[in-house]
């Protein structure tokens, strides 16, 4: 029985932690779509645009960093590990913006929110 509740427990407490690590990785898209966007609007060149997203929406990444520590540590992850995952996690969201800017330029295409 006791083992149960742990169990029952643990799955609520990890379920929480990936619904957090979630939202904040959807908020993170999100402003980045603002900010490309915005970029977009005023025709920023494209190593420009990358040279400045790499700072666009400092507290929206650092919300998803922290979530997805806090998850990784959830299951185990020491909390070196859940950094080295999460910074990479993060870096991944924001690479599909950089690499996709000079195809949204020349289309005069816009992401799209989540």
């Amino acid at each position: 029985m006791i083992a149960f509740l742990s169990i029952a427990l643990f799955t609520t407490v990890s379920a929480a932690t990936i619904a957090d690590a979630e939202s904040a990785r959807v908020d993170y898209s999100n402003c980045l779509v603002d900010f490309t966007t915005a970029q977009l609007d005023m025709k920023t060149g494209t190593a420009a645009f990358k040279k400045a997203a790499k700072s666009a929406c400092a507290d929206e990444r650092n919300a998803m960093i922290s979530a997805m520590e806090k998850d990784e540590i959830s299951y185990g992850s020491s909390a070196s590990e859940a950094t080295s995952f999460a910074t990479e996690e993060a870096d991944g969201v924001l690479f599909s913006f950089t690499d996709a800017y000079a195809g949204y330029a020349s289309s005069s295409t816009r992401p799209v929110k989540e």
